[in-house]
């Protein structure tokens, strides 16, 4: 190698970028090659019945068998397929839903992968996004998906064929001009905070030793128990009772029901 060539091969060898990878699986092929996947596992496991091997399922799709075995640690991820033993791979049952109604209407049968990515980090990532705006430039969400899964400038190509499969999925939807909207969310399961208990209405119980106790029912929120100590009986006076009342108005208990129950108790010593 001559000395002007010299310099020019150091060139191209800087140039090159460095490879780098994600934390979390991405796809290294497009929405249209990985729904060509997931439909030849469904054909391939006869509908699930049977564990095969990523071979198998290029021979049913015509894909070359490295994009298989490449985009096989997503579809996992993905819960899309199951591997029950190394090597040996089964599709979920919401694959194979997938896969048998996409023959007759394939936008219905979408759903099925819709609910499948809104388990996963990606789709919760995605849902997250949506919950405060309504729209979302392409690049923002490649770059909060890139934080997710812990991606470089290495995975950009790998990221944006995951929001083509995002998108296939109607999860989002993309206009023309590369905004993003939330897309269907019906079906997906969100999970809602317990009902709040109501409050039962309060019952006041003063015994003959003085101590008045405020009940609540087993399903109120908040149990308070009084306690009033008399020095001598003539203390249980009616002008007393109305003035318990009042402070226990006061205090927040407006409706509640009095009963007195009177008995003798030994004295103290």
């Amino acid at each position: 190698m001559s000395e002007d060539q010299e310099p020019k091969v150091e060139q191209i060898v800087k140039s090159k970028p460095p490879k780098l990878s994600a934390e979390k699986a991405l796809p290294t092929a497009g929405a249209d090659t990985l729904v060509k996947i997931i439909k030849g596992y469904v054909v391939a496991s006869n509908a699930g019945d049977s564990p095969v091997k990523y071979t198998d399922v290029a021979s049913v799709t015509g894909v070359h068998q490295g994009t298989v075995s490449a985009n096989n640690n997503f579809l996992l991820e993905s819960q899309i397929l199951t591997s029950p033993k190394y090597g040996y791979y089964v599709p979920s049952e919401e694959a194979v839903k997938y896969a048998r109604e996409a023959a007759w209407a394939e936008d219905k049968a979408k759903a099925h992968l819709r609910r499948l990515v809104a388990r996963c980090w990606y789709g919760q990532a995605v849902i997250q996004n949506f919950a405060l705006r309504p729209s979302l430039a392409r690049f923002d969400l490649k770059k909060s998906l890139a934080i997710k899964a812990g991606a470089t400038e290495g995975d950009a190509a790998a990221l944006e064929k995951l929001i083509d499969f995002i998108v296939y999925t109607e999860l989002v939807l993309e206009d023309d001009a590369g905004t993003l909207t939330k897309g269907n969310l019906d079906e997906i399961e969100v999970p809602t905070p317990p009902p709040t208990q109501p409050v039962e209405q309060a019952r006041v119980v003063t015994q003959g030793t003085g101590d008045v106790y405020v009940q609540q029912g087993r399903e109120a929120a908040v149990s308070v128990v009084l306690h009033v100590h008399l020095k001598d009986w003539k203390d249980l006076t009616p002008e007393n009772a109305v003035r318990l009342r009042e402070w226990i108005e006061k205090v927040g208990l407006p409706n509640t029901k009095v009963e007195t129950e009177l008995g003798t108790s030994p004295s103290s010593t």
